[in-house]
C-alpha cells in the first residue's frame, strides 16, 4: 500500500504523461535522430574522399572534382592506338544480279552445286571501270532482240511466253558449269581448234547474260575475252590465229565464230579494249565477201559460194552491226549476202551447199532462213518456204532423235533459232521435238556425247580427245538459250 505522501505525485505524474503523450513520443523521436545523424557525422570524417562519383543514371561515369594538375615531365611522344582492320579478300569484279543477275530463274541451284567462283585479278583501271558500270550497261544498254539476256526476270517472262521448261534452264546452268570445269589455264578451251571452241563458249555465256561481272561465270568470261584479246592482236585482227592463210575450211569458220563472239561481248558490256580488234576482224569478213554475196574457204572470191561458211560470216557481221560501232561495210555486205541465199534455195524451199542442187536440202535451210530473217526481219516467201521444209523433212526423213543415225545437231541449232524466229505453229511443233530430246540426252558432267548420227561439224567433233565435248556442248547450250538469247523482231 502506497503511502500517502507518493500518492499524490505518482498521480500527478501519470495524469501529466498521459496528457502529454504526443509530446514525449516527438521527444524520444529527436533524441533518436540526433544520435544517428552524429554518428553518420563521425563515420564519414574516418573515411578517405571517393575519387568519382555517380552521377545522372544513365551509367556514364563523370568527374566530381577538379583534380589537382600534376607535376611537369618530361615530354614525350604521345602514344597513339590504331585499330587493325581485318584483312578481307575483295573481289576485283563487280557482281551482277543475272546468273546474270545472275540469279537463276529457276530453281536450279538446288540441282546442281554452285562451285566457289575464283578471284581474277584485273591488271588496268579501265577493266575496273568497265567491270563496275556492266550491271547499267546490261540492263539499259541492250538492243531490244537481246533484251531476254538481262536478269532473271527477263528471262524468266521470255522462257514462260516462248514454252521454255524449268529442266531445260538446270541443263543449260549445268552445261555452263562444264564448260568453267574444263577451261584451260590460259582461259581458251580445247586442245585443237582453240579459236573456234573458246569463240563458242563466249557466245554460249554471253547467250545466259553472263559477263565479266557476273557473280559465277565472271572469271572464266573474263580469261576467255582476255585470250581472244591477246591472241587476236597478236595475229592482227585473224582470230583463226594463222598469219598469210587461213587454213582452208576450219579458218574462216574460227574467224567468224570468235568474230561472232567478240561483237555479242561489245554490245553487252561496251568494254572499249575489244574495238580495234573487232573491227579488224570484221574488216577481213567484209573484204572476203566473193561477188555472189557468199563467203568461201579462205575466203576466196570464186563463184559458187559456201552456204555454211557464210552463215558464220553473217552471224559476225550482224553482231557487229548490233555493236553501234557503224563498222564500215557491213551493213552494206549484210544486203549482199542476200542475194547469195536467195541463189541457192531450192524450188521446195530447202538450200544448197554451193548450189541451189546439191545437199540434202535439210542442214543447211536452217542457215538460209536464220540469215534471211535475222537481217531482213520479215517472213517473206523465202523464209516461209524454207520453214515448211524444215517441218516437212524434220518429221518424214530427219527425225529430231538424239540418236537416231540422222541425227545433226549442226542443222538443230540453226533450225531451232529459225523456227523460234518464225514463231507460230512452227515453232510450237519444233520446241515439242527438240526441247526434251535435248536435255534428256545431256550427260551427267553437264556436257553432251556424239550424237547418234555423222552431223556437220567434221569428224574430229566425235572424237574424245578433241574438240568433240566442247562442240556439241556449246551448240546445245546455245540451242535451249534460244528462248531468251535473241527474241524476235524487226531489223
Amino acid at each position: 500500500m502506497e503511502s500517502p505522501q507518493n500518492e499524490p505525485f505518482m498521480k500527478k505524474l501519470q495524469a501529466k504523461l498521459a496528457a502529454s503523450r504526443f509530446f514525449t513520443f516527438s521527444l524520444l523521436l529527436h533524441v533518436v535522430l540526433v544520435v544517428l545523424g552524429g554518428s553518420a557525422v563521425l563515420f564519414h570524417q574516418m573515411q578517405p574522399p571517393p575519387d568519382f562519383t555517380a552521377e545522372g543514371g544513365d551509367g556514364i561515369i563523370q568527374d566530381s572534382t577538379v583534380a589537382t594538375p600534376p607535376e611537369p615531365q618530361p615530354e614525350t611522344q604521345p602514344q597513339q592506338f590504331t585499330p587493325v582492320a581485318p584483312q578481307v579478300s575483295q573481289p576485283q569484279l563487280a557482281a551482277l544480279t543475272t546468273t546474270n543477275t545472275s540469279t537463276p530463274t529457276f530453281q536450279v541451284a538446288a540441282a546442281v552445286p554452285v562451285p566457289k567462283a575464283t578471284t581474277v585479278s584485273t591488271t588496268t583501271s579501265a577493266v575496273q571501270n568497265m567491270t563496275q558500270n556492266l550491271s547499267k550497261n546490261l540492263g539499259a544498254g541492250l538492243p531490244a532482240t537481246m533484251a531476254g539476256r538481262a536478269g532473271g526476270t527477263a528471262r524468266m517472262a521470255a522462257m514462260q511466253k516462248m514454252g521454255g521448261k524449268e529442266k531445260s534452264e538446270k541443263a543449260v546452268m549445268a552445261g555452263l558449269r562444264w564448260l568453267v570445269k574444263n577451261q584451260n589455264p590460259d582461259g581458251s578451251w580445247s586442245t585443237t581448234e582453240k579459236s573456234a571452241m573458246t569463240g563458242f563458249a563466249i557466245l554460249a555465256f554471253l547467250g545466259h547474260g553472263e559477263t565479266p561481272a557476273s557473280p559465277e561465270f565472271g572469271p572464266s568470261v573474263k580469261k576467255g575475252i582476255d585470250w581472244l584479246l591477246e591472241r587476236g592482236t597478236e595475229f592482227q585482227g585473224r582470230l583463226s590465229l594463222t598469219k598469210g592463210s587461213w587454213g582452208g575450211g576450219p579458218g574462216v569458220y574460227a574467224h567468224a565464230i570468235a568474230t561472232y563472239a567478240l561483237g555479242e561481248y561489245y554490245t553487252m558490256t561496251k568494254d572499249d579494249r575489244v574495238v580495234d580488234l573487232l573491227k579488224q576482224a570484221t574488216k577481213y569478213i567484209v573484204d572476203g565477201q566473193a561477188p555472189d554475196g557468199g563467203w568461201q574457204y579462205s575466203y576466196a572470191k570464186g563463184p559458187d559460194s559456201d552456204t555454211s561458211v557464210s552463215g558464220w560470216q553473217v552471224q559476225a557481221l550482224k553482231a557487229a552491226h548490233l555493236t553501234g560501232l557503224n563498222i564500215e561495210g557491213v551493213d552494206s555486205a549484210l544486203d549482199k549476202a542476200m542475194l547469195n541465199f536467195k541463189r541457192v534455195q531450192r524450188k521446195d524451199g530447202g538450200f544448197g551447199y554451193r548450189k541451189n542442187t546439191d545437199g540434202n536440202g535439210y542442214s543447211l535451210t536452217g542457215v538460209g532462213v536464220l540469215c534471211t530473217y535475222f537481217w531482213k526481219g520479215n517472213k517473206d516467201e523465202l523464209v516461209r518456204d524454207g520453214i515448211k521444209n524444215i517441218l516437212e523433212k524434220s518429221e518424214k526423213a530427219f527425225p529430231v532423235q538424239y540418236k537416231n543415225e540422222k541425227a545433226d545437231l549442226y542443222a538443230w541449232y540453226y533450225h531451232t533459232q529459225a523456227c523460234l524466229m518464225f514463231g507460230g505453229s512452227a515453232w510450237t511443233k519444233w520446241n515439242r521435238w527438240f526441247q526434251d530430246e535435248i536435255v534428256d540426252n545431256q550427260s551427267p558432267d553437264g556436257s553432251w556425247p556424239p550424237v547418234g548420227g555423222k552431223s556437220a561439224g567434221g569428224e574430229g567433233q566425235r572424237e574424245p580427245g578433241g574438240y568433240g565435248p566442247f562442240y556439241r556442248t556449246s551448240l546445245a547450250i546455245l540451242m535451249l538459250e534460244v528462248y531468251y538469247r535473241y527474241m524476235p523482231t524487226t531489223k
